[in-house]
Parts: structure tokens; sequence; C-alpha cells
């Protein structure tokens, strides 16, 4: 149920009396709590204007829930204040003492709190929320049966806001729940909020330039957490310092902020991870070779859906932006610099930032647009071929269907591919890992372009700078893991012969100390360890006259290492000599 319309039926059960306890239940962040304030912002019943609030977040016993609704439910009272006469009638009303004996609030003890708890709750609203967060000590049975005592002799009516996905469900609680649910709750309202009131909600909270671009994103994701979307709001807004920027720029960089700050803080019900949404250095060609007529398995389901959800969003591949935007979330450092001068590159390839918003916009219309002719359709798409080389390969790949379906189509459809492919191979790639490819269709000569260019690897340099991200961080994160994986021996190898020497020495130490401690590394960077051991028994037994020096090197860094004997060269089977 919607917000507004929960919010109707809310107003309309606290109007009926018989309704003693009613439950507000739904999804943690999904704004129960906004929605309760504006509950008792519009209603009319006096008693609802005044409820009580209590959060149960870290209370330990029923007594300190109590005093928390005591607080609220006496008048405000500092010492030397003018309301002790409110105080003193609540006393008259239902507690024999000497009104003299209360010379400002506080000096009330908790035992005197505890005893007026019945007479100044009586007949009262009370909203107990955070049920989920309350501490361990507190049971949720005595919760229920301070409800249930308060809500039947004292005619106390409550308001439950329950995060029902973070309830409980140990031991005997769950059943404590259902029982409670079958006795106790007279009414039980779930709040199904839409991503779109949960955008409309946190952008009053956090306003944001960016309000349109950042609502589109927010919606595709399906993204109900209100404090999750106010994160990434607030995120945004840091990264993009209030700069001014053209709708083609925001809808390259607005939908990773998005994406990535919605998987740093788990606001995706099932969504990729880090390592599959950069997919840097690391294409997986597996995908292309799959056997289309062997039934999916469970994972590949999952990234194909992943796929699905980062092609609504328009992220066909990512760079240096979505590099920065990682170590940023995961490490809270701004590198405010880097940013400045990735957007700057972006203000710069105006044009290419607009043919990929172009080509985007027309996939969306050929593809929902059921009014558009082919004609139309055509005559739109007849400047791709002149700006095909600023399209990345799969919209290319994706413009080639659309417009080879359509009537007088075809032509155009080879064009695009064909200036797509003649500006890739003028460039000298870049090689296919840098263009991240996410398994989306590849048209058959973009991917043969991509073979051939797939034999120069770059890893060496990613590979050093990923070990000296360990040694001087003391530490890794998503992008130095992708790296050390991806690593092969002649990569390893080929970084130890050309590193300079002050960086061999910090790397080789590290890395060896990395193999003497495979059981904590390798669960981390996967087989980076024995690609190095790989490379380094290469060496030392290069007897070549370049390599001499550099061979006596590994082995004497070995030597006095548990490692020593992995340097030398693997025994030759021995051939059994046949007996005449």
């Amino acid at each position: 149920m919607s917000i507004e319309s929960t919010k109707k039926q809310l107003i309309e059960l606290l109007e009926r009396v018989d309704n003693n306890v009613i439950a507000l239940s739904g999804k943690w962040g999904t704004g129960k709590t906004h929605l309760w304030n504006e509950v008792k912002k519009e209603s009319k019943d006096e008693k609802v204007q005044k409820a009580l609030y209590v959060s149960l977040f870290g209370l330990s016993t029923v007594d300190q829930v109590k005093r928390k609704l005591m607080e609220g439910a006496l008048p405000e009272v500092a010492i030397g204040g003018g309301r002790l006469e409110a105080v003193k009638s609540i006393f008259r009303t239902g507690v024999t003492a000497a009104a003299t004996h209360y010379k400002a609030l506080a000096a009330i003890n908790d035992l005197n709190l505890l005893l007026i708890a019945p007479v100044a709750l009586r007949n009262r609203v009370i909203v107990i929320d955070d049920i989920e967060r309350k501490h361990e000590k507190l049971g949720i049975d005595e919760v229920l049966g301070f409800i249930d005592e308060y809500s039947k002799e004292f005619k106390s009516r409550f308001v439950l806001v329950l995060n029902d996905d973070q309830l409980s469900s140990k031991g005997e609680q769950e059943k404590l729940w259902a029982t409670f649910r079958e006795k106790v709750i007279d009414q039980e309202i779930k709040l199904s909020t839409s991503p779109e009131e949960a955008f409309s909600i946190a952008i009053k909270l956090w306003p944001s330039k960016y309000e349109a671009a950042l609502n589109r994103a927010c919606i595709a994701c399906a993204l109900t957490n209100i404090r999750i979307v106010g994160k990434m709001i607030k995120a945004a807004n840091q990264i993009l310092a209030n700069r001014d920027l053209t709708d083609a720029i925001q809808a390259r960089v607005m939908p990773s902020i998005v994406l990535f700050a919605a998987i740093h803080y788990r606001g995706l019900e099932d969504g990729p991870d880090f390592q599959f949404a950069l997919n840097v250095a690391n294409p997986d060609w597996g995908h292309f070779i799959r056997d289309k007529n062997a039934e999916p398995t469970e994972q590949e389901k999952r990234e194909d859906r992943w796929r699905m959800l980062m092609s609504e969003l328009g992220i066909h591949g990512c760079d240096d932006f979505e590099k920065v935007l990682v170590e940023f979330l995961e490490s809270g450092l701004f590198k405010s610099d880097q940013v400045q001068a990735i957007i700057e590159r972006y203000v710069a390839e105006g044009l290419a930032m607009d043919a990929r918003q172009n080509a985007r916009s027309f996939i969306v219309k050929a593809i929902w647009d059921h009014r558009a002719t082919d004609a139309d359709l055509v005559a739109e798409a007849a400047g791709f071929p002149a700006v095909a080389d600023h399209l990345d390969p799969y919209v290319a790949t994706e413009v080639h269907g659309i417009l080879g379906e359509l009537v007088g189509g075809q032509p155009l459809a080879d064009q695009v591919i064909q200036a797509w492919i003649a500006a890739f191979n003028a460039r000298g790639g870049p090689a296919p890992e840098d263009d991240n490819p996410f398994g989306n269709p590849l048209h058959q000569d973009i991917k043969a372009a991509f073979y051939a260019a797939v034999a120069q690897s770059h890893a060496e340099a990613t590979v050093v700078q990923a070990c000296m991200h360990v040694i001087e961080n003391n530490g890794w994160g998503t992008m130095q893991e992708v790296a050390m994986k991806k690593a092969t021996a002649a990569d390893f190898e080929s970084a130890i012969r050309d590193m300079d020497i002050d960086t061999l020495r910090r790397f080789m130490r590290r890395m060896i100390q990395m193999r003497l401690q495979k059981g904590t590394y390798d669960q981390h960077f996967g087989t980076a360890t024995e690609r190095f051991m790989e490379a380094c028994r290469a060496i030392a037994n290069d007897q070549a006259p370049g390599s001499i020096r550099l061979a006596k090197l590994i082995r004497r860094l070995f030597e006095k290492t548990a490692l020593a004997s992995e340097l030398n060269p693997p025994e030759q089977p021995q051939v059994a000599r046949q007996h005449q």
C-alpha cells in the first residue's frame, strides 16, 4: 500500500476507538516514521496530536520504556520552572503522596515515576518505534506484555511501528510475534513505499540540483529505502560539487553514482557487487561462448538480471570515474581533483557525450514508441555513422540490431558497425578489457576486432600498481583485487624485468610475504601468488646473458625462505628403459 493510501487508512483506523493496538509494518527505511508524523500533523483528534513517542533503540528494560514515556507525558519541567502544579495535579489524581515532597521533576526518583505511570499514560495514544533494535536483554514478551496490560487495564492505545524484515525469528520470538499478531494487534497495515514516493521524500530532506537525473536512476534501481536514497543524494552532491552539468554528462555520471552507492549501502535486494559492475580489465569472454541451448545456472540468471539493470540505467562501460567512485565509497576519502579532471574531460568530450545520449534516446524510442514509423526511425538514425566512434560497442551493436529490423534500415545499420570498427582500429584499440564488457549482445565483426586486440596486454602496470597500493596503504580494495586476480605469470615476469630498482625491492618483498601467507591472501587475490612464483621460477632458470644477474637476485631473495624449492624447474618424467 502506498504512503498516501496507508496514511488515509491509518487515520481512519485511529478514529475508531475500538482499535486499541494498531501495527504499521514495512521494510526498514521506507518512511513509516515519516508517515506517522504526517498522520499526527493532519489528525483532528487531540489525543493523536499529543501522542507519546518512544524508540526502543538500546532500551534493556520495560521500566526504561515507561520512564521514556513519562518524560513525554509529564509537562516540561526545569529546576525552578513554572509547571510544577501540573505534576502535583497528576499526583492528586492517582497517587497519594505529599506534593511538598516533590520540589522539582529532577527530585522524582524512578520508583515514583513508575508508580504514577498508569495514571500519566491512561487514555493516551502511545507510539512504539524501533522494536527490532531493542537491547537483547529486553525480551519481546516483556514488551508485548506491557502493551497488552496498558491497552486493557488503562485504556491506552498503541501504534507499533515495525520493521518486519528485521524482526527476530530466533527461538521462541517468532512464535511470540505470531501470537501477538493474532491476539493483541487489532489492525495491521503494511506500508509498501514506491520508488517515486521514497525519492520525493528524500529529495525534500536533502535537496539537489541534479534532482531529475537522480530520480530517473533511483526509479530504475527500484530503491524504496529513504535513508539510502538520501545517502546517494548526499554522495552525488559531494562528488559533483554543485557543478553545472549538461544533461548528457548527468546521464553519464548519475546512473553510476546511484548504482554503485546502492551496492555499497546494500540498497538493492539482489544486485551485483563492485567487481561485476566494474569488470575492470577483465572481460568475461566465457559469457560470449556460453552454450545458449543449455539451461543457465542460478548464478548466470542473476548475472543476466544484473546486465539488464545496468543496460536500463545506460551503463555500458566504466572508466576512471567509476574507479574514483568506488575508492570514495570504500574509503570515505574524496579526491576532488581527480573528479574535477574527469568532469572537465567529459565537458571537452561534449560531442561524444551527446552522441551516446542520442543513441540511448533512439533505442528507447525504437523499443517503446509504437507510433513511430520505420521511416521516421531510419531518418532519425541517419547521423549515427558519422558519430559511431563515440558510441560504446554494445550501444553500436544495439543500434545495428534495431536498424536491421526496420524497412530500409539494413544499409545504415552496416554503416554504423563499419564506422565503429574503422575508428577502433585507427586508434589502436584500446584493448577490449578497457571497455568493460557486461555480456550484452556484441556484433560478430566487433567481437572479431576485440579478439584481435586482446593480445596486447596492459596488465604489467596494473599488477605493480595493485601491489604498491597494498604496500603503501597496508590494505586493498575492489580495484586491487580485480587487478591481482586477472594477472598471468607473463604479466608478473614482464613487470619484474621492467620495474625500477626501488619498486622492485618493495614489490618482491611484499609478494614473497603474500606467497608465504597464501592462505590469507589467496581468498582475496585468487591465484596471483601462484602466478608470481611461476614468473620467478622462469626468471631464476633463465641462463640468457641479459638475465643472469636478475636470476641470481631472485634466487638470493628466496634462498632463506620456505619457498626456495619452488624455484627449481619441475622434474622431467623418467622414461623407463625397455628390457630386451
